[in-house]
């Protein structure tokens, strides 16, 4: 079998902080960096070209003792890690709004 190529090694990491209390009283406020699983080196020696990082920050706010609404915004550089086309650079943002309802 020909392996030529393929992930030999590969890792991830991801840091988050997150503070209560943030500006208000029972709101919390979070920020997020890592790298989703990505190639560290191939089988034959090829470089691999698999860098890509992700991007994650957050509100929540809390609106009464049983609704809390939670919007986020979110970034990813290279989503298509190794099969993005040489010399090509694009990314990913996005956003939501999570809602929290307690019975």
């Amino acid at each position: 079998m020909n392996r030529r190529g393929l992930v030999a090694n590969s890792q991830s990491w991801s840091v988050g902080l997150q503070w209560s209390d943030a500006v208000v009283r029972g709101n919390v406020l979070g920020i997020a960096v890592g790298q989703p699983i990505f190639a560290t080196s191939l089988y034959g020696g090829t470089t691999p070209r698999d860098s890509n990082f992700a991007w994650e920050c957050w509100y929540k706010v809390q609106v009464s003792d049983n609704v809390a609404l939670t919007p986020a915004l979110f970034a990813l550089s290279r989503p298509l890690g190794g099969t993005t086309p040489a010399r090509a650079s694009f990314g990913q943002i996005g956003a939501l709004l999570k809602t929290t309802l307690r019975f």
